[in-house]
This record gives C-alpha cells, sequence and structure tokens, in this order.
C-alpha cells in the first residue's frame, strides 16, 4: 500500500510501534466506554428510531446503545449489531456472514414483524434470526429496540438477554488506541501497489500437484500467488511527486533520465552540442529524450516540467557564448552551470547520489 491522498482504499496506521493494517482487518480499542446502571424495562420512544433521536430523548450517549441491522444474505437474513457510536464495516461483515446486502423497510416488517428502527437483539432466538454483534458490546448495559413499535428497551446485558457470534465487524476509525501500543492510530488514504494470495490447495487438488512427504505420500503442494501492479506503481510515484508545474518522477523508476532543450534547432552550435551531449549519454548507458520541437523556449520548459523527467540540460545561445550548459534539478529547480563535455557525467552523479 503506497499512502495517497487520491487512494482507493484506507489502512490504520500506528506511528509510535509501526502497526499497520487495511482498514478492512485492522483492529483499534473502541473509544472509551461508560457503563451506566439502568434497569431492564421498556421505555415509550413515539416515532422516535434513530440512535441520535433515542439518544437526545433519554438523555444517554450514543455508546450506551445498541445499533441493530438487518442484513439479507443468499441464505437466510442476519441482524448485525454495534455501539451505537460505531459504523457497521462491510467487509468485516461479509467475511463472517458472505455477501449481503441491508434488508428494506418492508422486508423488516415482513422478516421481525417490527418497523426499522425499533428492531433489537432480544428474543431474536424466537425469530431463529443470526446474531453477529461487535466485541465492543460484549459487556455493560445498553439501550436497544424492543421489536416493538414506539418502544425501546433500557438495561439491555449482553451477557444475560441475548445469544450472538461475537467478531470484529466494527470500523476503525482515526485517533482510536492502537491494540499494540495504545498510542493513536491515523487513517491514510492508499494505493494498492501489490498484493499476496493464500491460494491453500484449490488447484492443486484438481490439477493434482502433489510432492512427497517424508514418508512417501503424496500430498498436494499448498500454493500462494503474488502481484506487482506496474500502472499503480506509476500513479502511486506521480501521486507521491509532483507540485504545481507537473510530475517529478523518481530516478529509479523515471521513464527517461534527462531531457535535453535545445532551445534553437535551427542554430548549428546548438544542434552541434544537442548531438554531442546526447552520444555521451548513450555511451555511458543513460536514457534521455530530446526536445528537437521547433517552438518557443517557454514551451518546452513548460513541457519539461510538467512530464517531470529528472534532469534538464539546457542548450542556449547565450550559456554556449560562455561554453557552458545549464543543468537543472527537476525536484529542487537548483540549476549548475558547466562545460558541454562535462554534462553527461555530471548527470552520471548526481543519479549515483540519488
Amino acid at each position: 500500500m503506497a499512502p495517497s491522498d487520491a487512494g482507493e482504499d484506507e489502512i490504520a496506521l500506528c506511528g509510535r510501534c509501526g502497526y499497520a493494517a487495511n482498514v478492512e482487518l485492522a483492529v483499534s480499542v473502541p473509544p472509551d466506554y461508560t457503563p451506566i446502571d439502568m434497569p431492564f424495562e421498556e421505555v415509550y420512544t413515539p416515532r422516535i428510531k434513530t440512535v441520535d433521536e433515542v439518544s437526545r430523548f433519554l438523555n444517554l450517549p450514543p455508546q450506551n446503545f445498541i445499533k441493530s441491522l438487518l442484513l439479507i444474505t443468499k441464505d437466510a437474513p442476519v441482524l448485525a449489531l454495534v455501539r451505537g457510536d460505531e459504523e457497521l464495516h462491510e467487509k468485516k461483515a461479509q467475511r463472517v456472514i458472505g455477501h449481503y446486502r441491508p434488508a428494506h423497510k418492508d422486508e423488516i416488517v415482513e422478516i421481525l414483524g417490527v418497523e426499522a428502527g425499533f428492531i433489537g437483539p432480544v428474543n431474536m432466538i424466537n425469530q431463529k434470526i443470526r446474531v453477529i454483534a461487535s466485541t465492543s458490546i460484549k459487556s455493560g448495559l445498553y439501550v436497544g429496540g424492543a421489536n416493538k413499535k414506539d418502544y425501546h428497551l433500557k438495561g439491555i446485558n449482553p451477557e444475560e438477554h441475548f445469544k450472538a457470534e461475537w467478531h470484529d465487524i466494527r470500523v476503525v476509525r482515526q485517533d482510536e488506541r492502537c491494540v499494540r501500543c495504545g498510542a493513536g492510530l491515523k487513517i491514510r488514504k492508499v494505493i494498492e501497489i501489490g498484493n499476496i494470495f493464500k491460494l491453500g490447495t484449490k488447484y492443486s487438488v484438481p490439477l493434482n500437484a502433489v510432492y512427497l512427504n517424508k514418508d512417501g505420500a503424496e500430498v498436494p503442494i499448498i500454493m500462494g500467488s503474488y502481484g506487482i501492479g506496474p500502472a499503480r506503481v506509476a500513479a502511486a510515484a506521480i501521486e507521491q511527486n509532483y507540485d504545481a508545474n507537473g510530475i517529478i518522477w523518481p530516478v529509479s523508476i523515471a521513464p527517461f533520465a534527462v531531457t535535453i532543450l535545445p532551445l534553437s534547432v535551427s542554430d548549428e552550435e546548438t544542434a552541434k552540442v544537442a548531438d554531442a551531449i546526447c552520444a555521451t549519454l548513450k555511451s555511458k548507458g543513460i536514457d534521455f529524450l530530446i526536445d528537437d520541437r521547433d517552438i518557443r523556449p517557454g514551451i518546452k520548459f513548460k513541457d519539461a516540467d510538467l512530464t517531470g523527467i529528472p534532469y534538464q540540460i539546457v542548450i542556449g545561445a547565450k550559456t554556449l557564448k560562455d561554453g557552458l550548459v545549464e543543468i537543472k534539478d527537476r525536484r529542487t529547480k537548483e540549476t549548475t552551470k558547466i562545460a558541454p563535455e562535462k554534462a553527461a557525467e555530471h548527470v552520471s552523479r548526481l543519479m549515483i547520489v540519488i
């Protein structure tokens, strides 16, 4: 994963201990929960459905609520439970129950016999509904739907009032504490540039790809695979290396190390020096691009910055009169004036330093 604000994925990072994980797998210490002692009782909550609404009505913080979500899988409906101040992570839930979609309002009434906003985990065993729950609500007392229109239940004790499969299904959020060292986690957007998959024996069994173990028995090969996305490497490099004028390619992956800018291609001396520098660069195995278009220098400079080739060798009539050419570093914008015959060697040294 390469950090980038243009990334399509997210990771959780700990700056202290180095913990790093895709948010689809990341774990954290949930925000502090302060248990509130409350009796187990029904509370009349007319036309009040959402956690925020009931929280204000009962003057209790959202962390003391259970949010109940009915999900539809290919096999059967599933009730997912998270704390009132948390969100269900789609991919984490998928790993537990497979692909699903949220139930429609009419489906909730049809399956549970109550409107959305009033459903809860108590008595779900009687409904024969599978229940999965975030480990963050495994203990304590909570408020949740009473499975009865216009009513909620206070004092729900997960250890006493319902049964559930406990899983990490919550979204990890910015500044929640690292499970390893307790420091605050940062959520960063990233571009996925590579991945590794454990395939197990999925392909080796049907292909009869086996080996002999120490006892001489045939055993299926345990397989794995990895992939690197060259286009994603390039995209990540660009997103991490640019300025207002365009790309700044890292030398290690730049399509060319040098762009040569003869400012006047019709000038004989300029063309001669450009050809000599090209020949020297080629002899040193340095990839280069020459802009031999008969256009204004300003356009050449603009295009050279836009394409981001690390070094620019500028050949202009004014500096040639002094027996010099200019070498510009695209990243630092620093320029060095040097004799044309030393230009290739100078660029070669800069590349080694990088």
